[in-house]
């Protein structure tokens, strides 16, 4: 590639561009998560999970530990906690280059690095943490470091992958074991190396795992018992496959089209790798050669397939795979973009990107000019440097560096446009941050801000108040709890109504406008039809009766 110093800018803007998101404020899981560990402070409990006071059992403490680590260190600071995880995926980003360096070249490496952290998919889920947001390092760096150890036979790679095996249940669960295991397992035996396979090793891998896991497995069994253990090895992903705990979603092509999002800009490349890369084993009759791996494609299609046939589906649950994907993806932009064979796909594929280029500017536009149209003149004034440096390179030589390079201010060009301008507008509707601002201004020292709601969707009122009370779903929930005179309520029409008719005496503090950050339908974002869109939220206080 002949413009290296470009790529090294494209993600230095592309990163600039995260953090900008950094002050973009969380809600519902990715406010609960952090909550959990706000949580962990209050209690000085590190072992028994809690959120709002109650029992928590969803997810593992990893990233509740990481949460409440920086709370500690630098208080309760939302900007301090995505920073902290962005600064922690940096390891999954080497991680990928390394792994990639090692199945195949440094170019390889160096490539799959740079998409993983410039797609869409790195850049969402680093502003709306969730636990997959962290798992994709310990995922990515077992991934790498067992296959060292198959690579080289030093035991210091099995063991280490071994105990970042254990650091990713301390994350997610088992199903990082079915990630780690499909790569590796794969590759094992259809490279017949029995040898790496029978190993004895593996015997001693299970008391490690379980040993790095006893933590998680320590709290849940202190607050549920037994049925919290089959929980985590059992209910919270069996029941999510089948539906018994979890989900309704049947349609099996849902990761299909969340990869176009994910992966993007690089989804073509992705698609278009990927393809290949099936072909080529298919064609090798998953024969081993000295060039043989099977490591990317096993971790990703044994678990995409788990995936879209489960019941509970959600974009974020794809995240640990990305850098797998991203390997296949640079190994085949580069040998596309390198052998003579493919010119033809060349000239397609550049033509594509083009347009995606062009699309995602107008995106931009159609964000700036007609869904929120008062951005400040100097965010007018990026957007069109950043469409020059479109421009410029389109003037380049064809390449693969011309490629990445005007995809990457492309796309930076949008998050841009949503973290500076349309997600700061989009904030606005939120009334749980607004309730919450009110709430932390005029609530007195001992006076806590209760959830009265069917739906636990709102964590983030937890969470920004300065003194969060308990979430309360059903009137028998608030008649068991009996929250005294003074307290505040955060709660909708429904809500209202059921207290007024408990006899609960309140004075509305503010009546306020609602639309979720994660519900963006057209009528919400189209001026024009915005009010009909937007719901009733009360904060009120309980007065003395």
């Amino acid at each position: 590639m002949k413009h290296k110093h470009w790529l090294f800018f494209g993600i230095v803007l592309f990163l600039l561009v995260n953090l900008a998101g950094l002050f973009i404020p969380i809600v519902i899981n990715a406010a609960k998560y952090a909550q959990v560990g706000r949580e962990i402070l209050d209690n000085q409990d590190w072992i028994n999970m809690t959120i709002g006071g109650e029992p928590y059992d969803q997810k593992p403490p990893l990233l509740f530990w990481i949460a409440a680590l920086i709370f500690k260190s630098f208080g309760i600071s939302v900007f301090a906690y995505k920073l902290g995880v962005l600064l922690i995926s940096l390891i999954g980003i080497y991680g990928t280059f390394r792994l990639g360096k090692l199945l195949y070249d440094e170019q390889v490496g160096a490539l799959s690095a740079f998409m993983w952290a410039t797609c869409l998919g790195y850049a969402h889920f680093h502003n709306d943490i969730h636990t997959d947001t962290l798992l994709v390092v310990p995922v990515i760096l077992s991934i790498w470091q067992y296959a060292a150890w198959v690579k080289s036979r030093k035991d210091y790679h099995f063991y280490l992958a071994t105990l970042l095996v254990g650091l990713a249940m301390l994350t997610k669960g088992p199903v990082a074991i079915v990630i780690i295991g499909s790569a590796v397992g794969l590759h094992l035996l259809f490279t017949r190396n029995f040898q790496a396979i029978f190993n004895y090793r593996w015997l001693l891998a299970i008391p490690i795992v379980l040993l790095m896991t006893a933590p998680a497995l320590w709290g849940l069994y202190n607050q549920f018992g037994l049925e919290g253990i089959k929980f985590y090895f059992w209910t919270n992903n069996v029941g999510r496959i089948d539906g018994s705990y979890a989900g309704k979603n049947t349609d099996p092509v849902f990761y299909i089209h969340t990869t176009l999002y994910m992966i993007a800009p690089w989804a073509v490349f992705s698609f278009v790798g990927i393809f290949m890369q099936i072909r080529e084993k298919v064609r090798q009759k998953f024969q081993s050669t000295t060039d043989t791996e099977f490591y990317t494609l096993g971790g990703i299609l044994v678990y995409l397939l788990i995936l879209s046939t489960a019941r509970a589906k959600n974009p974020h649950y794809e995240l640990p795979v990305l850098p797998l994907i991203s390997i296949i993806t640079a190994r085949w932009a580069l040998l596309i973009y390198d052998l003579p064979q493919f010119s033809n796909l060349r000239k397609i594929l550049s033509s594509i990107h083009v347009v995606i280029g062009i699309l995602l500017f107008a995106l931009s536009g159609v964000f700036l000019l007609f869904v929120f149209p008062q951005a400040d003149v100097w965010i007018w004034l990026v957007i069109a440097a950043m469409l020059g440096g479109f421009i410029y390179v389109l003037g380049w030589e064809s390449g693969l560096d011309k490629q990445i390079a005007y995809l990457v201010l492309a796309v930076s060009a949008l998050l841009f446009s949503l973290n500076i301008h349309i997600l700061p507008e989009i904030e606005k509707y939120q009334a749980s941050f607004g309730a919450c601002t009110i709430f932390n201004q005029k609530a007195g020292a001992n006076e806590k801000l209760h959830i009265f709601m069917p739906e636990a969707r709102y964590w983030e009122v937890f969470l920004y108040s300065k003194n969060y009370g308990q979430y309360l779903v059903t009137p028998d929930d608030f008649k068991s709890v009996n929250p005294p005179a003074n307290d505040w309520v955060f709660t909708g029409p429904e809500g209202v109504q059921e207290l007024i008719d408990m006899g609960v005496p309140l004075d509305t503090v503010r009546i306020l406008q609602h639309n979720s950050m994660t519900s963006l339908s057209f009528k919400f974002l189209n001026p024009k039809t915005r009010a009909s869109k937007l719901k009733t939220r009360y904060l009120l206080q309980i007065r003395e009766d």
